[in-house]
């Protein structure tokens, strides 16, 4: 649907204070050139009126972005005017395309042939998880000699997918999955040969062959320790891991805007890494109904990301619902619990395995605030 708007502009209405005031003098002493000279603006700007609508008509926009990408990562779309009309050529338009979190495409095109294209190539990231199907935006111009402002607002149907940022919990990171969650001096006191899973801080007893010099040496430029590898010992990884998300709580916990978002990237982390492990992983979530999510092939795993870009919290999470769940995991698989809530407000009505992991939020913070929508965003450009 297009909605085309005019706007007068500063020099359109000073051009009316002109030519109103032109006529009147005209008028009053009977002088016809000033009645002319009005009349003369007057007609130049319901021409301007005309040419410079007559300009954005048959305009429309198109991006070449993918229908799935991942949040707070750069990307660099291939942005299009395209001007459907057969002779009018069309000159200084600016587009405006708004995508979710307030993310605004701006381009500028000073010259679009008729039957042809400008285009350009713009960088964006959107720096949330989001799902949309219409993207508004708007064109504008001043054309031809900026007496008004013309815009057209229009529809661009792009199904997009922003996945969640993927943040690996530290709990997975310092102590490992299974064994050596529970024996956190155990990569100290044997040899390792399995694969490296990652980089953490140096701790006593750590060898000096595993110490990872360049990390360190960035560690250690910004005031921290050194770093060293860190190994997977054989045997120690389980077959299969469970993640257990809800958002129960015992006490009338004030629930923070970014707890939830936080612990959607929390999960979307440990997914990934338990992935990149081989371990076959599921997810089960009261905002899923505790219905099993798998994540084994690559397939599932990105529609476990779009499943975590749509999700909503789930309100009203009762005890039972919570322990059922967990009661419902095989002793065989590594039980891992993500909650948009601190455990000590949860961790101890709950019944919870030994060798379960439980992630605490509270370990990451990155910018989150309530942005505004689209259109709104889209109605602030100039």
């Amino acid at each position: 649907m297009r909605k085309l708007s005019t706007k007068l502009a500063p020099r359109g209405a000073f051009c009316i204070g002109i030519a109103l005031g032109l006529s009147s003098a005209g008028i009053l002493m009977g002088d016809g050139a000033f009645i002319t000279l009005g009349l003369s603006a007057m007609t130049l700007m319901l021409c301007c009126y005309v040419l410079g609508r007559c300009n954005l008509s048959k305009l429309e926009a198109d991006v070449s972005l993918p229908h799935k990408c991942h949040s707070n990562k750069p990307y660099k779309p291939h942005v299009v005017i395209r001007n459907d009309r057969s002779m009018l050529d069309a000159f200084h338009v600016k587009l405006y395309l708004a995508f979710p979190h307030a993310t605004v495409l701006a381009s500028q095109s000073a010259w679009v042939p008729a039957r042809s294209l400008a285009s350009a190539s713009i960088p964006i990231s959107i720096p949330m998880r989001a799902s949309a199907i219409e993207h508004p935006y708007k064109l504008s111009s001043t054309f031809p000699i900026g007496l008004f402002r013309f815009s057209s607002r229009q529809l661009l149907q792009h199904p997009l997918t922003i996945y969640p940022r993927s943040i690996v919990p530290e709990e997975l990171l310092d102590h490992g999955v299974s064994g050596q969650c529970h024996n956190p001096n155990l990569h100290s006191n044997i040899e390792h040969s399995g694969e490296p899973r990652s980089i953490r801080p140096w701790q006593p007893g750590d060898a000096a062959k595993n110490i990872h010099w360049p990390a360190s040496i960035r560690s250690m430029a910004q005031g921290h320790t050194l770093r060293v590898r860190e190994f997977d010992p054989p045997g120690l990884l389980p077959d299969q891991a469970t993640i257990i998300f809800h958002s129960f709580s015992s006490q009338r916990e004030m629930m923070r805007e970014d707890a939830f978002e936080r612990a959607i990237s929390l999960t979307a982390g440990t997914i990934s890494h338990l992935r990149n492990l081989n371990i076959r992983t599921s997810l089960e979530a009261d905002f899923l109904r505790w219905h099993p999510l798998l994540a084994k092939t690559r397939s599932q795993y990105y529609e476990c990301l779009s499943t975590l870009a749509d999700s909503q919290r789930a309100i009203g999470t009762e005890l039972h619902e919570l322990q059922s769940a967990l009661n419902g995991v095989s002793d065989k698989q590594q039980i891992i619990i993500i909650s948009d809530m601190p455990p000590d407000v949860w961790q101890d009505l709950v019944s919870v395995p030994d060798t379960a992991i439980i992630i605490d939020i509270r370990q990451i913070h990155f910018p989150f605030k309530r942005t505004m929508s689209a259109k709104e965003a889209l109605s602030q450009t100039a």
